[in-house]
């Protein structure tokens, strides 16, 4: 039987390689080296670089590095697909490509740094891929010749011949505000070439901001003028990348409308995108890029979306025959109502009435117990991060109060748009800095600095971090601290699916575990299901007036948030998380016959 050829890996981070202040540790050490053969020197740049053929990935040059610059991976086995595209020597690499399936969705899932981006690229002819060879130029027909019988073949083969026009809405929003300048309305009409701006505007709520200015847009509003020029072109394959980020539910269900009335056009979708209950609702086939961030990626077959995703949970992928995690994430059957726990009772509040200028907020009575997770839904600008304030004591009301049972506890908050009181620091310091002893605790490492990568960025500086990094960063300090209640404002935004599905581990096992009493705003419906114990719905006009009501069991809760969308949930009869129904298919129209829009029967 032929032995599977293994495959080494060495990427040297040319930002943190620093040979001018160091020993040339990586050669100095490397036993190849010391035994005669030079597989470590230095490029014109003084940067280092190290031959992966002769590198036998003891890794002492990773443990000597002192800018920590070095990674080392060995891999049992080569890739069953292809190397498509390397940045350089020593450099980030990506096997395979999604593959598009005209006039239909294909999604894309997986870690952050792991390629998702690369992929789009080159689907989209930003990129010409070089096949993994460095030394010299790759021609279109090697590219098209080297997925000779794939289905991705054709698709490159029209791209390169300009048989498709292809449409990107970037996952990088903001820097729109340095390309684009002048009124929305006015960019949104000289793009129009489909002839379809009102049903747009109607489609993403865009009416309201039209005579804004680009550079006046928040977050959210930004995404959507993003998706509103995507969509307005007129192009064959429309790849979007991220488009849920800043989004709440609401606007998520309305883009998904929109990117079905694109599917009905006969257009092609690609879609990148770390919300499984989207993803599940519009793509029919997903592909999975797995790997080390900012190492490789390999990109796996196309899956049906529900084994795809399914797959993904489980953390094995069968086409494959990779596992990708160590453990699956297993969605429970908890209790539809909420417990009542007699003498658990921790915070509570009463009728609460909150002015913020023109914005009114009023806020039914309760409580939390300990040891639960409370989950608050509603859409943005309807007073959720406004609530949290008044719990983390930032706000105060104009009529009512918060109180406590017993000894008024101890608060700890992650907000929803934060900051670092130090960013010119090591990540590993900062965290010392909040609690001294935290890597000693096995439980904390296991359960919150693995799961969620902080050892990997422990050498890094706050300011260098992404969007993503600094979240999970902040999740941690939050959680490291000590306190009775836990306040956590949209914790999931710029994480990827890998980490969110961490986040919502975490916080369940933390309040179980040691008796705490959580928050969580959150928009990822599949988070708050996994979650949570208990909800808190929102309802009113955005930016006028918010209704909070006390804390509902789940099914009580989701089934009027639900009922507010007009979408039904039922169970995947294997993972048993929630996937939303068809709009007018059996199913949906039977559950909303019966009032049952959060489905626990599987």
């Amino acid at each position: 039987m032929k032995q599977a050829k293994s495959l080494r890996i060495a990427i040297v981070d040319r930002e943190k390689c620093k040979s001018t202040e160091c020993n040339f540790e990586c050669n100095r050490f490397c036993p190849i080296v010391r035994g005669g053969n030079n597989i470590v020197w230095l490029d014109e740049e003084g940067k280092a670089v190290i031959d992966e053929i002769g590198c036998i990935a003891c890794g002492i040059c990773v443990v000597k590095c002192p800018f920590h610059a070095i990674e080392i991976v060995n891999l049992a086995s080569e890739p069953n697909v292809p190397c498509i595209h390397q940045y350089g020597i020593n450099s980030f690499r990506i096997y395979g490509l999604p593959t598009p399936k005209y006039g239909k969705a294909v999604g894309v899932i997986g870690m952050n740094g792991a390629g998702k981006t690369t992929a789009l690229n080159i689907l989209a002819g930003k990129i010409k891929p070089n096949l993994g060879i460095l030394d010299r130029e790759v021609n279109i027909d090697e590219i098209i010749e080297r997925f000779k019988g794939k289905e991705i073949q054709r698709y490159l083969k029209d791209l390169y011949d300009k048989k498709i026009k292809v449409i990107v809405k970037p996952q990088d929003i903001h820097s729109i505000v340095n390309i684009i300048k002048g009124e929305v309305k006015n960019i949104l009409q000289f793009v129009n070439e489909r002839g379809d701006l009102d049903l747009v505007l109607e489609f993403l709520s865009l009416n309201n901001i039209l005579n804004k200015n680009v550079k006046e847009l928040s977050g959210g509003e930004l995404q959507r003028f993003a998706i509103a020029i995507a969509a307005l072109k007129d192009g064959d394959v429309y790849l979007f990348d991220e488009p849920c980020s800043y989004l709440d539910v609401h606007q998520r269900l309305k883009l998904a409308k929109l990117l079905n009335y694109l599917l009905s056009k006969g257009k092609t979708l690609v879609l990148v995108e770390h919300d499984f209950a989207v993803l599940d609702y519009l793509c029919e086939n997903v592909c999975i890029i797995y790997g080390k961030p900012k190492v490789y990626g390999i990109v796996s077959l196309p899956y049906s979306t529900s084994e795809g995703i399914n797959s993904y949970l489980d953390g094995y992928l069968p086409h494959e025959n990779v596992r990708i995690r160590k453990t699956p994430v297993k969605f429970l059957l908890r209790s539809l109502e909420r417990q009542e726990m007699e003498g658990y009772k921790f915070l509570g509040w009463s009728r609460l009435l909150i002015n913020l200028g023109n914005f009114t907020l009023e806020v039914e009575e309760g409580y939390i117990n300990k040891g639960e997770v409370i989950g608050i839904l509603g859409p943005n600008g309807i007073g959720k991060t406004t609530f949290i304030k008044v719990l983390a004591g930032e706000i105060q009301p104009l009529e009512g109060s918060v109180y406590f049972f017993g000894e008024k506890p101890t608060i700890s908050y992650k907000p929803q748009v934060f900051t670092f009181n130090q960013s010119e620091i090591l990540v590993k310091d900062y965290l010392n800095q909040i609690n001294r002893d935290y890597s000693k605790d096995e439980w904390v490492m296991e359960e919150i600095i693995y799961p969620l990568r902080i050892d990997q960025i422990y050498e890094r500086y706050i300011h260098e971090l992404s969007g993503g990094e600094k979240q999970a960063l902040k999740i941690t300090e939050c959680l490291l601290k000590d306190a009775d209640i836990y306040l956590f404002d949209e914790p999931s935004a710029f994480l990827d699916v890998e980490q969110r599905l961490a986040v919502a581990k975490i916080l369940r096992k933390y309040a179980q575990t040691f008796k705490k009493s959580i928050f969580i705003v959150e928009h990822d419906l599949i988070i708050q299901d996994f979650a949570c114990d208990g909800l808190i719905i929102f309802r009113g006009e955005p930016g006028l007036k918010g209704h909070a009501y006390e804390p509902l069991g789940l099914k009580k809760g989701f089934n009027l948030f639900l009922k507010d969308l007009g979408i039904t949930f039922r169970r995947d009869q294997k993972s048993l998380r929630p996937r939303i129904n068809k709009e007018g298919s059996w199913l949906d129209r039977k559950q909303k016959e019966l009032g049952e829009y959060y489905y626990f029967n599987v």
